[in-house]
């Protein structure tokens, strides 16, 4: 697993495109641990190649991300037409002390994470 960083994070985001049209598969949620894992189908990743018929090769993956930490966490009923336009991922700060926030979106987030990190994992299809 890779840990995000402050000095990953944007190459992570441009890499992954931000999320664009990637979906949340499942959510779980492990109280005792205060740790949420994350399943996300990757729409986009890495340089997208265009082919000859003019589509774009996006290079999809499935990921797995899990959240430690978690100081606040808040989805609402998710369905299989929600994806993700632009995930906000960055470092914010509650009562002085530094986080880092998942939000599907900054504006309307259907999922929102604030944890004390994020790791995660190209998942390989068995």
């Amino acid at each position: 697993m890779i840990l995000l960083t402050k000095e990953n994070l944007q190459s992570f985001t441009e890499y992954y495109h931000g999320f664009h049209d990637s979906y949340i598969t499942n959510i779980n949620y492990d109280i005792n641990h205060s740790q949420i894992e994350i399943y996300i189908n990757v729409y986009w990743s890495g340089q997208p190649t265009r082919k000859e018929d003019g589509s774009y090769e996006t290079n999809k993956t499935k990921m797995k991300m899990i959240c430690s930490g978690v100081e606040q966490f808040k989805n609402k009923e998710i369905f299989s037409w929600d994806y993700i336009s632009d995930a906000f991922i960055e470092y914010i700060k509650i009562r002085n002390k530094e986080y880092i926030c998942f939000a599907s979106d900054e504006e309307e987030p259907f999922v929102y994470i604030v944890c004390d990190s994020i790791e995660y994992e190209e998942l390989k299809d068995e």
